[in-house]
């Protein structure tokens, strides 16, 4: 196993002080120091999770400091909003989901990843990485290394950092993307580090991005809508080690990826249709606090012993210039290799200019990453760098905008920096446009360094709570710039909400509230713009209902490894809203598949236990929407008992095949365990604690028929075959009039 250690050194000091790294790029095993090149990437196993999920399992201690309006609740939305952007992500075959609050000592046996909360040096607000077992598995797809654990690090101390704000929540992204084995980009996506990241809490991942995971955890049917560039970098005979190749797009994409040992690279995934133009460039040189080049792990061989990288030559743009202006367009072809687009680069010791950052004005605060309108009247950025300077010169790639002469010059209300103006074509598009700079003889790229957008950012003048004509609780938000596809959040949790055209104000049904706490109201637009672009001073806040002091108590008191079975889960004051509600139950080794809320302090779920999970009491957690109820020690996981019947999957209607079945309808059902070998006679099956008819048993599939009298939304199927009592599930009723909460 590599040590974990040296992993948390590089990856601190990237996320303190790193400028960036390459393109999409992983944790890379090769089995020899010599050609041929075969990559190993480091990822989970989707054949050894349940459903194709990771769980990851936040520390029930928390931050030891918080914001005086900020809360643990708070937090863990922005957790589980930042895990949510991996989950939907097009393509992919992996799924994330919240597995509850652990503590210190809490094990698993399956592959999960752990949020952390742990004292860091000033500056740095969190790391994250696999912890790998060394162990390289075969697959139809190619070898790859299992990740059983991975860690996300946070820092135990938000005296100074609101969860609701950007960074934060794109610093939490950016981590769960290193648990699940991507590295550093350059590309300006979410895993470039925080100097050049141009994604936002509204837009935050990058097609680099996007196109990482699926390589790591998507599907073969994708190769229809993308290609690849493959070729080589060589500085004189011998071929360039690590080096990045990017390629970027007139339409704002950015996709890239790092060369083997011998020079050679290849580009996957990137989409067809389109001409890019492809340049090599080192990678930066570490600077103070990164043990590694641009905070990039070097790949390793079967030893574990680290390649060397090389950094000290030109960059290039294809066929081989510094100019855009005389370079060579690629076209992606689906399905196709786009060959032999190579480099010849020249040695140089340094790069003049990396790790440029740039900034936007929409109101009097700086907005990192810039935004900028074509009909705006502040038509300008503000950037500073590693070696940026007034003599840089600097070029829009494209025809959407252009600098004019004397455009680049020191920013006049801090000279540090440097101001750069824009004239723009008013029929341009919306999108992120690239920037070129020319110094000392080298050439620096800057993918996204600003977006364009037709819009202003979205801004909320009033939040309030009122009642509806049905007297049900609502939130009515008003302001500029909010339109149909306009989000809202509460801290971190997106909300039922509903826009009416005629007045352009949006109805928010609340997520339950915790009494005292106002959660901050977030605007989120899909141009990538939020309101906190304007009011990260002073966001909008609204306080909800918080209720009486609530708790739960699971009425289950174990269930078995390896088994699926039904759990009960009574609140006291909790009125659960099946809108907003989260079942966890803290361990690995228990997933659930389905749940309902057959009443407002009452939870019926079916759970799946793994064969391998853990023996012991685990944590159940509720997350009622900002509210946060457990019961420590509420289940305990029994070892396996292979005389122990259960029922296996859902229950069904005989006739459709949806789940959820009416009063006197037929259901049925599979069984594992010894109950398969029993007679029909042999069965009594009750619903709700009504007596059932059973209709038929063979061959494990039971059919019966629902008592007419049972009412609500969800009942527990309970049943004995000659006495013997098999583990009992949950089904929904159909027409019950209440709703099955989604278990995501």
């Amino acid at each position: 196993m590599r040590a974990w250690q040296q992993r948390v050194v590089a990856v601190l000091g990237a996320i303190a002080f790193a400028s960036g790294a390459q393109g999409y790029y992983h944790f890379v095993r090769y089995r020899t120091r010599t050609a041929p090149y075969t990559p190993i990437l480091e990822k989970f196993d989707l054949a050894a999770l349940n459903n194709q999920t990771v769980p990851y399992f936040i520390a029930d201690r928390g931050p030891q400091q918080m914001l005086p309006n900020d809360s643990f609740g708070s937090l863990i939305s922005q957790i589980r909003l930042a895990a949510s952007v991996w989950s939907d992500v097009p393509g992919s075959d992996l799924s994330l989901d919240f597995g509850g609050l652990t503590g210190p000592n809490t094990q698993h046996n399956s592959p999960a990843i752990e949020v952390v909360f742990e004292e860091l040096p000033p500056g740095v607000f969190g790391y994250g990485g696999p912890e790998d077992t060394g162990v390289i598995k075969e697959s139809p797809s190619g070898p790859f290394v299992a990740i059983q654990k991975s860690k996300v690090v946070l820092s135990n101390n938000f005296s100074q950092t609101a969860t609701w704000s950007e960074s934060f929540f794109l610093t939490v992204t950016h981590e769960f993307g290193h648990a699940l084995g991507l590295q550093h980009s350059m590309t300006s996506s979410v895993m470039s580090t925080r100097i050049t990241r141009a994604t936002t809490k509204a837009a935050p991942l990058a097609i680099d991005d996007v196109v990482g995971l699926r390589l790591l955890y998507g599907r073969a049917s994708l190769a229809a809508g993308s290609g690849s560039i493959a070729g080589w970098v060589r500085m004189g005979n011998t071929g360039v080690r690590l080096a990045s190749v990017v390629a970027i797009s007139l339409d704002g994409r950015a996709i890239s990826t790092l060369t083997h040992p011998d020079g050679s690279y290849r580009i996957d995934g990137v989409p067809a249709g389109a001409s890019y133009f492809v340049y090599a460039h080192p990678l930066p040189p570490a600077i103070v606090g990164e043990a590694y080049n641009a905070g990039v792990i070097p790949p390793v061989d079967a030893d574990g012993r680290p390649l060397p990288v090389e950094t000290s030559f030109e960059a290039s743009v294809y066929p081989g210039t510094k100019d855009f202006s005389r370079a060579s367009a690629v076209v992606v072809e689906a399905g196709r290799v786009t060959d032999n687009i190579n480099f010849s680069v020249n040695r140089r010791p340094a790069p003049a200019v990396f790790g440029v950052e740039t900034f936007s004005f929409p109101g009097q605060v700086a907005v990192k990453p810039a935004h900028l309108s074509p009909t705006s009247t502040r038509s300008f950025i503000v950037a500073s760098g590693y070696g940026l300077s007034p003599a840089a010169a600097v070029s829009v790639l494209g025809g959407s905008a252009a600098i004019p002469q004397g455009g680049v010059r020191p920013y006049p209300q801090d000279p540090r920096f440097v101001q750069m103006d824009f004239q723009f074509n008013l029929a341009a598009g919306e999108g992120a446009r690239h920037l070129s700079f020319a110094a000392d003889g080298d050439l620096y790229v800057l993918p996204s360094a600003f977006r364009l957008t037709r819009r202003g950012p979205p801004q909320i003048m009033s939040a309030v709570p009122t009642l509806d004509g049905n007297g049900a609780r609502t939130v009515v938000i008003s302001g500029q710039n909010l339109a149909a596809d306009t989000r809202i959040l509460f801290d971190g949790l997106p909300v039922v909400q509903r826009f009416d055209e005629a007045s352009g104000v949006i109805f928010v049904t609340p997520p339950p509230g915790v009494a005292g706490h106002r959660v901050t109201v977030t605007a989120l637009n899909t141009d990538g713009q939020s309101n906190l672009f304007l009011q990260a001073g002073a966001p909008p806040a609204v306080e909800l209902d918080g209720g009486e002091a609530a708790a739960i108590t699971v009425t289950t008191g174990s269930v078995p490894a390896g088994v699926e079975t039904a759990v009960e889960i009574l609140g006291t004051n909790a009125q659960f809203n099946p809108a907003y509600l989260k079942l966890a139950l803290g361990s690995s080794g228990i997933t659930v598949t389905r749940m309902w809320v057959p009443g407002p302090n009452r939870i019926l779920a079916n759970v799946v236990t793994a064969g391998n999970a853990l023996p012991g009491p685990v944590t159940a957690t509720v997350l009622n929407g900002l509210r946060v109820l457990t019961q420590p020690s509420g289940l305990t996981i029994g070892p396996m008992n292979s005389r122990q019947s259960y029922f296996r999957g859902q229950v069904t209607d005989v006739g459709s095949g949806r789940e959820g079945v009416a009063p006197g309808g037929l259901a049925t059902v599979r069984l594992n365990g010894p109950v398969t070998e029993s007679p029909a006679s042999a069965l009594r099956v009750t619903v709700a604690d009504k007596t059932a008819t059973v209709v038929s048993f063979s061959g494990g599939v039971l059919v019966f028929r629902v008592p007419v009298d049972v009412t609500g939304s969800a009942a527990i199927v309970r049943m004995t075959a000659n006495g013997d009592p098999v583990l009992p599930i949950a089904m929904g009723i159909e027409g019950g009039g209440a709703t099955e909460a989604n278990i995501q």
